[in-house]
């Protein structure tokens, strides 16, 4: 089996913008995407996707997309590993991980649909049960935020996450009230996106811990490693992050020092599933979580589930909850393009799995894919 072309789609952003604060202030998060499909000899393709926060972001990606694709033409697809190293050597030169992501989890497509299995199964099978929390990054007060919990639990979920690092005060009060308002059982995460200091990291991270917070995530800049590991050292809510770290490489400084207890690798940054996966074995072997963060697309949501639930050390998976006038938001919606979207909607039992069809299991709206794209071209040597 050869490669034979290569679709890129890029899409424009197929949600309405929200808000969160980072390191620059208030930035506007949208959701634009490159979809590829690989194409094959043997009449079988397979998808991956990619993504950036503006349009403008995303066609540069689908620039190193097209020179990254270029290298696969010719190559056998079912040599998933082979073929990642092989784009990993140009991709750690130019920083194309979104490009060698994107083409991993196509790749693992082509080969699960040749084996007419799902691609959990070829990872090693359904090996645990995973659920979803909702990441809420909604402007809410936090009055409604607590009663927006109920809502969520009305459709599956027990977690929610909400972001932090506007205001320091606001955020401190706004934990306690939580803690107190939240309906019982109902847990939630913070999530301050690199933006505070050491000290103002410490000083909420040791309100967190008293509320029983399930994680801080980013509290200060993701690099600093020493600064992280402190923090998860003298306090107790444990310390996440890695959505900004790319490759399973990266992981190893991390646990040597204790940084993160809990890993959040997103398969459109960190090299895709096979990069994923590497992270999940590496994790379980410093008695870590692994929690994939999935703030993105539908193609690539789909890949993070087939890693969940093959990763016996992945119980939860992000579930992005963009809007509160969703009349069910154990649906993903950021993806309007996948017709069998409600094959991977929150479970009665709170539990969420990837579809049981060959591949990746996606089935595409051609029409739907053809409305929210902004440029097509095909990549053939």
């Amino acid at each position: 089996m050869k490669v034979t072309s290569i679709d890129v789609h890029v899409l424009k952003n197929i949600f309405d913008a929200v808000q969160i604060p980072d390191q620059a202030g208030m930035r506007e998060l949208t959701i634009s995407s490159v979809l590829v499909e690989v194409h094959t000899d043997e009449g079988l393709s397979g998808l991956g996707e990619s993504f950036c926060r503006h349009l403008a972001e995303t066609h540069a990606l689908a620039a190193s997309v097209k020179a990254l694709g270029a290298k696969l033409i010719g190559k056998d697809p079912r040599q998933v590993v082979r073929r990642w190293h092989e784009l990993y050597v140009d991709a750690k030169r130019t920083g194309g991980y979104g490009a060698l992501s994107a083409f991993d989890e196509a790749l693992w497509d082509i080969k699960g649909k040749a084996a007419n299995q799902p691609v959990y199964q070829l990872l090693g099978g359904d090996s645990s049960p995973v659920r979803p929390y909702a990441t809420f990054p909604i402007h809410r007060s936090v009055q409604q935020l607590a009663e927006d919990a109920a809502w969520l639990r009305e459709h599956g979920f027990e977690r929610m996450k909400i972001t932090v690092g506007s205001d320091l005060r606001q955020d401190e009060a706004n934990i306690r009230y939580l803690q107190e308002n939240l309906p019982d059982g109902f847990q939630f995460a913070i999530d301050a996106n690199t933006t505070y200091t050491f000290r103002d990291a410490y000083r909420i991270g040791s309100i967190a811990s008293e509320a029983g917070c399930m994680w801080f995530e980013e509290p200060v800049e993701h690099l600093n490693i020493r600064a992280n590991a402190e923090l998860n050292n003298r306090l107790s809510v444990p310390i996440a992050g890695y959505q900004t770290y790319n490759t399973h490489y990266a992981a190893l400084p991390l646990l040597e020092a204790n940084a993160l207890d809990v890993y959040q690798p997103s398969l459109d940054y960190v090299g895709g599933i096979t990069a994923a996966m590497r992270i999940g074995a590496l994790v379980e072997a410093f008695g870590k979580a692994h929690v994939p963060h999935t703030m993105g697309p539908i193609v690539n949501f789909v890949a993070s589930l087939h890693v969940a639930v093959a990763d016996r050390n992945c119980h939860l998976i992000e579930h992005p909850v963009l809007s509160r006038d969703l009349s069910n938001p154990g649906q993903f919606h950021a993806g309007k393009y996948m017709a069998n979207v409600t094959d991977i909607a929150v479970r009665p039992d709170g539990t969420i799995a990837p579809p049981e069809g060959p591949g990746l299991g996606i089935e595409l709206d051609r029409a739907a894919l053809q409305a929210a794209t902004a440029e097509m071209f095909t990549v053939t040597g």
